[in-house]
């Protein structure tokens, strides 16, 4: 391959986001409602005469190390098929590292997805998520890349309906790891998924507002008091509905259309990084 493709890696919204038990095994299983959203990273990937596999920031924050999930995801599907084919990529990072929007596992999604794709590896959509599933949790929604119901611990997917929403994401500049939130969490959790009904056909950004919930929130908010300040000042600026993703500590604000999201998006901008972004879904 004489020249780099470009693939556009995107972030999630945790629209709702239930945590329903802690396993034996140390995860915790979960039901979310997910949106994927406009705000990209940028990946390039160049096939090389060696065996080599090279991954380079070129702007933004992530680790270059073999730890980095690209890495992980080319040295899983170069064992899944047993191709050696050496790999150079690049990737513009403008998803924050721990801001619950997903960027990591949506960078290795992508690779993943991106190799099957340039060596038509031709592998069905169960290979995808098998291999992903071997990197984190949030790897499969990105594979399946479309709005969905996540279950069990991020390794079942539902498809879901959701109207065309328009987001202004706050990210406070506060990195939280997501292990020290789920293990400061301390409500009993024995709830089981049928306790918890998630819709997965919604109609109207009225009917997002109305279910917008994160059992994280509370201890994420502790670590990052911004989290409170954020949501207060998305709702004056006329949020329709506002929430934190993931484990935080980015919040969201859901509004009906572009205009009104930039305009709320420029009396936000001293509360860190602010993305405006709409839905993905056609």
């Amino acid at each position: 391959m004489d020249s780099k493709r470009c693939f556009l890696s995107p972030a999630k919204i945790n629209l709702v986001l239930r945590v329903l038990r802690k396993r034996e095994d140390g995860y915790h299983e979960i039901m979310s409602l997910v949106d994927i959203v406009s705000l990209y990273d940028v990946i390039r990937i160049k096939e090389t005469d060696d065996e080599n596999v090279v991954v380079k920031r070129i702007s933004g924050h992530m680790p270059e190390t073999t730890t980095n999930t690209i890495y992980k995801a080319i040295d899983l599907v170069r064992k899944f098929t047993g191709i050696k084919r050496g790999i150079f990529v690049e990737v513009e990072k403008r998803i924050p590292l721990g801001s619950g929007l997903g960027g990591a596992s949506s960078n290795a999604a992508t690779v993943i997805k991106a190799l099957s794709s340039l060596w038509d590896l031709k592998l069905s959509e169960k290979d995808l998520l098998r291999i992903g599933t071997l990197i984190g949790a949030d790897v499969p929604l990105f594979i399946y890349g479309k709005p969905c119901i996540v279950k069990g611990i991020g390794d079942r997917i539902e498809p879901a309906s959701l109207p065309k929403i328009w987001y202004v994401i706050v990210y406070p500049k506060v990195e939280l790891s997501t292990k020290e939130v789920y293990g400061r969490l301390k409500i009993v959790l024995t709830k089981g998924e049928n306790d918890i009904k998630l819709r997965s056909d919604i109609k109207s950004l009225d009917e997002v507002a109305s279910i917008l919930r994160n059992d994280l929130e509370e201890v994420a908010s502790i670590l990052c008091p911004t989290i409170k300040v954020i949501k207060d000042m998305l709702k004056l600026q006329g949020a329709k509905g506002v929430s934190m993703t993931g484990s935080g500590s980015s919040v969201f604000g859901c509004f009906e259309d572009r205009e009104s999201a930039e305009r709320a998006a420029k009396n936000l901008l001293s509360f860190g990084n602010v993305f405006v972004a709409r839905s993905t879904n056609d």
